[in-house]
């Protein structure tokens, strides 16, 4: 007789063993997704035996394969095809009282008998199945269920409800406001401003994270960094061999990894406060913390919401999105970007004030130049020389980059972490010539409110300048002045190891 393999020690060494194998078999390789469910199956089996089964009221068919790592049950769980059973089987099961909870929950059991066979789709079915259920609206198409009208799980789950009411009025009470909770929960999902199912995952998914009630977010395997990393690497093996640029996929491999180091760095066991709020409350919380905080992607959310939420967020997304939809939808690096829009940042950021300095300097060089080949005297010839009303002045300028670039939909990230795909090497005619106007209005609103008027001579002592005009009647030469101000900021950035970036939509 055989002897039985040994067991691995680590998980992560029984999911490589498992991806390995399962690429063995197949001549054109996994595809992405595939190495995503391989893992996951592998992970789950590994741990089981680790783990005592637990011995609940009831449990339904789907949370039972993927407790165990049953390919059927993960390829459901990645897809969110039953979404309402995995987010509402707790608190039905423990509502139901002596009613039987079987087939309440298989009403809200979306996909059912017939097996949803991720290694039988091609990417563009695969996509196609994953938006068309994820996010979970409130109207889906049922599959293999016999006695479905295709009205959906939420109606079907009030018919079931209705079934029991003379039975059990104490249960259907309690049943009835979960039902009423899931309906405002689908409603607020239906009422996202989004042009895609993507677009609605992206304001959804913070608020899963929050709840962590549904596998899509809450299994263990996000919390093992080393199968976590593994991961990273397979899949950015796995999109080089598919094609895509070794940039970026070298992009999207860093983003997962920082991701995976913040949110082990600031996970914590504690429940954040506020998940147990409804879902629209939550998707408000999140809207208004992503308005206060434009910079969320790479900065947070500020005190609002936990310090591990964008972590856990960019980790699932650049896990399943990424493997859906290829590396380029990677999200942001999770490094501390440059606070340039603060002057409170400033003396508490090193870092960020050598750049600041930095910039200035280089600007200053850039400005005399100007000047120089213009036939004009520079200012002054150093930053240490300028006064220090016009040395504030030129911080100033450096300060207000952040926000012009914002008007354009741009941002500032550190260069070693900007997706090659989002880069901005240089800014275009129409867009120098825009950010050239408000430079010249910003400069005027500064000089006016440090008591500069209009004179013929430009004079330090009275404060007066011929160029405290609108930018119509500037003369060529100044108005250029501020075109190559506008021109040199990427080169300004450059220097200070930080680039522009189109901000991800």
């Amino acid at each position: 007789m055989a002897k039985p393999k040994p067991r691995p020690k680590r998980a992560v060494d029984a999911v490589s063993i498992s991806l390995s194998r399962e690429a063995a078999k197949r001549p054109d390789g996994l595809k992405p997704i595939e190495i995503i469910k391989v893992a996951i199956c592998a992970y789950q089996d590994y741990i089981r035996a680790e783990t005592p089964e637990p011995s609940p009221v009831f449990e339904s068919a789907d949370r039972i394969g993927l407790r165990r790592g049953t390919q059927a049950a993960i390829d459901r769980m990645l897809f969110n095809a039953n979404y309402w059973l995995a987010a509402y089987e707790d608190q039905i099961v423990k509502e139901c009282g002596p009613v039987d909870p079987a087939p309440l929950l298989k009403a809200l059991t979306v996909w059912s008998t017939h097996t949803l066979k991720l290694n039988t789709l091609s990417n563009e079915e695969a996509i196609g199945t994953f938006e068309r259920f994820c996010p979970p609206f409130a109207i889906n198409n049922r599959r293999g269920s016999s006695t479905s009208k295709g009205k959906g799980p939420i109606p079907e789950f009030d018919a079931q409800i209705h079934k029991i009411a003379e039975q059990h009025p104490k249960s259907v009470n309690a049943l009835m406001s979960i039902s009423e909770r899931m309906k405002g929960e689908a409603a607020s999902y239906e009422a996202l401003p989004a042009a895609s199912a993507l677009d609605a995952l992206f304001s959804i998914l913070p608020v899963w994270c929050l709840q962590d009630k549904i596998g899509l977010v809450s299994g263990s395997w996000w919390e093992d960094a080393d199968v976590m990393m593994l991961l990273a690497d397979a899949l950015k093996d796995r999109f080089i061999e598919l094609g895509y640029e070794d940039a970026i996929c070298q992009y999207f491999r860093d983003s997962l990894y920082e991701a995976i180091d913040a949110y082990q760095r600031d996970i914590s066991a504690i429940q954040a406060p506020i998940s147990t709020l409804p879902v629209p409350e939550l998707l408000q919380i999140v809207r208004t913390a992503r308005e206060a905080n434009p910079g969320f992607e790479t900065d947070g959310y500020g005190s609002v919401l936990p310090t591990w939420l964008v972590a856990k967020e960019q980790l699932v997304w650049n896990t399943l999105v990424c493997a859906l939809y290829g590396p380029r939808v990677a999200r942001p690096l999770m490094t501390a970007s440059p606070e340039l829009c603060s002057p409170q940042s400033r003396p508490a950021s090193t870092v960020t004030s050598d750049a600041i300095a930095g910039a200035v300097k280089a600007s200053l060089g850039r400005r005399g130049g100007n000047r120089e080949s213009d036939g004009e005297e520079p200012d002054y010839d150093t930053l240490a020389n300028q006064a220090l009303g016009f040395r504030n002045l030129s911080i100033e300028h450096i300060m207000s980059i952040p926000s012009k670039l914002e008007m354009l939909g741009y941002t500032i990230v550190p260069d070693g972490g900007c997706n090659p795909d989002q880069r901005v090497i240089a800014l275009s005619p129409s867009e120098v010539e825009c950010l050239a106007v408000l430079e010249h209005r910003r400069w005027i609103a500064e000089r006016i409110k440090a008591g500069w008027v209009y004179g013929e001579e430009g004079n330090d002592n009275p404060h007066t300048s011929p160029y405290l005009v609108p930018w119509e009647d500037l003369p060529e030469r100044v108005q250029e002045w501020n075109r190559s101000a506008i021109r040199n900021i990427p080169t300004l950035l450059a220097a200070e190891n930080l680039a522009i970036a189109r901000r991800w939509k």
